[in-house]
């Protein structure tokens, strides 16, 4: 997963949220740069797994089915409506992908109803253990988010310093992620003992 989502930053950070949610000033220069990499591979792996840990459940490999086609479903309802949504409308991207990731939850949902509760507590666990580290950084880095994000295009509203959009998307975020690794291969969770 982290793999996976370093990779996907990339790709996001790039194609949308630098256009018009935020410009961090990277090591390189560029738009995207390793920072973003590593950002996406630290959420990716904690999402991953923060349910799981906390709650001290393992996985089980659910019954042989058929071709297990619903990864590939999600991470195309994602790319479709949060691409359909920014290019297709001229939607900001955190609306566009807040969409997104609100459809492919409720998929998510649809597919495998016993994995709600993963997604709905991995949301609000991303959610809650953002805050310290942007309040560590806001802290370090007075001015930090009123340079890097772009409060012309987004609400401007902040919690205790924080745009609240970056909370809503570790919330959404969350929300996908959470459960995304047992859809993929497979597993279902069971309480550890």
């Amino acid at each position: 997963m982290s793999i996976l989502l370093a990779f996907g930053s990339l790709i996001t950070g790039y194609l949308f949220w630098t256009i018009d949610w935020w410009r961090p000033e990277t090591i390189t220069a560029t738009r995207v740069g390793f920072e973003d990499f590593i950002l996406g591979f630290a959420n990716g792996g904690i999402a991953a797994v923060i349910y799981e840990e906390i709650y001290r459940t393992h996985f089980i490999k659910r019954k042989a089915a058929k071709k297990n086609y619903y990864p590939y479903v999600i991470i195309f309802s994602f790319i479709f409506f949060i691409s359909f949504l920014f290019w297709g409308f001229n939607i900001n991207s955190f609306t566009a992908s807040s969409v997104s990731m609100i459809i492919t939850t409720l998929l998510i949902f649809f597919l495998r109803k016993d994995l709600i509760i993963d997604s709905i507590i991995s949301g609000l666990l991303m959610m809650i253990i953002s805050i310290p580290i942007y309040l560590i950084l806001i802290k370090v880095s007075p001015g930090w988010v009123e340079h890097t994000w772009l409060f012309n295009s987004i609400s401007g509203i902040k919690f205790l310093g924080i745009p609240i959009e970056d909370l809503i998307f570790y919330l959404l975020f969350g929300f996908v992620t959470g459960p995304f690794y047992e859809i993929w291969q497979g597993y279902r969770l069971k309480k550890s003992r």
